[in-house]
């Protein structure tokens, strides 16, 4: 009889499990590596993006058959932060601070065209905060950019890095969303 030997070391090749090992450590690695060189600042820019539309959407609830609500977007000197204010005539009624690093604000009324196009016409810094003013139907009344407010009839636009990815559009019934202005 004979007797056929194999030898570890002429079995060359991979089990199903090893190789999805591997790939769930490449896929690791590389989140890990993508994450560290792209920086920040596209992270910042949605945070922010975000965050207003949440508080506008918050403002715009809170006045509801109550009282007109004001937000206000303050970035700091310093540029690290902006904070996002929401006030009746009772006081304030929420208040955030998010991280800006590396991110622009610039804000408009009654222009639609797309921040990669026609970018905000004013920044938004603390000597010149944006307000959005919610009526008592929730809709909005005179907003802006401090010293270029006015009243609303197309919609208020925040432009954040001149980016349409990451713009605010506000209408003038008051709902915010994400994104270019479609009104």
């Amino acid at each position: 009889m004979k007797r056929v030997v194999f030898s570890n070391a002429s079995m060359i090749g991979f089990t199903i499990v090893e190789m999805i090992i591997a790939l769930v450590l490449v896929g690791i690695i590389s989140a890990v590596a993508i994450a560290r060189l792209s920086g920040g600042t596209s992270f910042n820019a949605i945070i922010v993006r975000d965050q207003i539309v949440s508080m506008a959407r918050n403002a715009q609830q809170h006045s509801l058959g109550r009282a007109s609500v004001t937000m206000t977007i303050t970035p700091n000197v310093g540029g690290d932060v902006v904070t996002l204010a929401t006030n009746d005539a009772g006081g304030t009624i929420d208040s955030i601070s998010v991280p800006i690093d590396g991110v622009t604000l610039s804000g408009d009324i009654n222009t639609t065209d797309s921040c990669a196009t026609t970018s905000g016409i004013d920044t938004i810094t603390n000597a010149a905060p944006m307000t959005i003013d919610f009526g008592e139907l929730g809709n909005l009344n005179s907003s802006g950019v401090s010293g270029s407010a006015g009243a609303i009839t197309s919609a208020l636009r925040v432009c954040i890095d001149d980016n349409a990815d990451f713009s605010v559009c506000v209408s003038p019934a008051g709902f915010a969303y994400p994104g270019d202005c479609d009104v």
